[in-house]
């Protein structure tokens, strides 16, 4: 599959669209960690301890699989999920001739960052730098 490549005002919409999908993978992050960190111990083997126990691990498994079929959906649609705690995403552009990553988290309205890649998100830069570049370009151009 090849590599999408987003303008600023493309991966901004695309945000809008992606973010119920977001939402909904945080949730079930949330619910799997807390049933992989339930333990419980039964006293006796009855026949209603082992159900429970099949029922939480059935519970447990039907929830991984829905967190990681959105994320194959987000991944398809061309977001590179950075980090699954925050949920933090880049997509990739260009920016003068150089492949970048705009930074986006969910608690962010619009992209608000980019950075290199061969950078990483440790050396993440102001969207107005990219901003102020495409408004000197179109300048340029008249």
């Amino acid at each position: 599959m090849p590599q999408v490549y987003f303008s600023l005002q493309e991966a901004n919409e695309l945000i809008s669209k992606i973010k119920p999908t977001i939402e909904r993978v945080s949730q079930l992050r949330d619910e799997i960690d807390l049933l992989d960190n339930t333990q419980i111990e039964f006293d006796d083997k009855s026949i209603e301890h082992m159900l429970l126990e099949i029922e939480l691990n059935k519970s447990f498994h039907e929830k991984n699989l829905e967190m990681y079929s959105h994320i194959g959906t987000l991944i398809k649609k061309g977001c590179i999920i950075r980090e699954l705690t925050t949920m933090e995403i880049d997509f990739y552009s260009r920016f003068n001739n150089k492949d970048v990553a705009f930074c986006w988290r969910p608690d962010d309205e619009k992209i608000l960052h980019w950075h290199f890649l061969k950078e990483g998100c440790e050396k993440r830069q102001p969207i107005k730098i990219i901003e102020r570049n495409y408004l000197d370009v179109l300048k340029k151009l008249r």
